[in-house]
């Protein structure tokens, strides 16, 4: 396999790696076309079968490429940031993205996954922010055009949002139960972000693979008369989202 570095500082899977981002960057192959076996690169590129599997699973973790069970490996769909701005009024859709991704013909949907109640101890830190209160956790997952971006867990007060259960639905936005059925209107209070890899759980409602790159984003929403009411944590695929802070010149 031709390579400029040498062969020795560079293990083989990275030269394998280059050659086939060299192919994607080039566009010798292009979103949606279906990656020769790894038997045939093996052969092409003088390595081992494994080898290729390695840089191969390197490429996928990094969002270049999306493994079909039964079908292949497929490039990757080129990565679509959107600046998404948080703002200080009351939010309305899922956690106020609707809006970015209708702007650009997108559409956002939420769709529940899990609901229970937590035991005491085994939330610390949304437990921090909502003392004294049995929480109960629901888990969710929002799509971009059916392709699922975010995994969504929130902590609320059950006592609060008592039967929130019977109000979930496909397609029914949270923010929209706690607005409309219970009258709690909420704003972002803070938010905060980390770097981190999928964890099984979170790679399985991502469809990606484990250790994938995704973006950690805490953060707590309070209602209208500032009492602390959800604590909300996402996991959003790197390679689809980026997040912009924007800075306001002073006059």
């Amino acid at each position: 396999m031709p390579s400029t570095r040498s062969a020795g500082r560079v293990p083989l899977y990275r030269q394998v790696q280059d050659v086939l981002l060299q192919r994607l960057d080039s566009g010798a192959l292009r979103p949606g076309d279906r990656l020769p076996p790894e038997t045939d690169l093996a052969a092409e590129l003088r390595v081992n079968r494994l080898t290729v599997r390695q840089a191969i699973g390197e490429l996928t973790r990094a969002g270049r490429l999306v493994a079909r069970q039964g079908s292949g490996t497929f490039v990757a769909p080129p990565p679509r940031h959107f600046p998404i701005e948080l703002a200080a009024s009351y939010i309305d859709g899922p956690d106020g993205l609707s809006g970015a991704f209708a702007s650009v013909g997108r559409t956002l949907s939420e769709t529940p996954v899990s609901s229970a109640i937590v035991l005491g101890g085994s939330a610390p830190q949304a437990e921090e922010y909502l003392p004294g209160r049995r929480l109960r956790r629901i888990d969710s997952v929002l799509a971009v055009d059916s392709e699922p971006w975010f995994a969504n867990s929130v902590w609320m007060d059950d006592h609060r949002f008592a039967g929130i259960d019977r109000h979930l639905q496909d397609g029914v936005p949270l923010y929209a139960v706690w607005r409309d059925v219970y009258g709690v209107r909420l704003k972002a209070a803070w938010r905060s972000f980390a770097a981190a890899a999928a964890s099984p759980h979170v790679a399985e409602l991502l469809g990606v693979p484990a250790g994938a790159p995704v973006l950690l984003r805490d953060g707590l929403n309070v209602d209208e008369v500032g009492i602390p009411t959800i604590y909300i944590n996402r996991s959003c695929r790197s390679d689809r989202v980026r997040f912009v802070a924007n800075y306001l010149q002073a006059d």
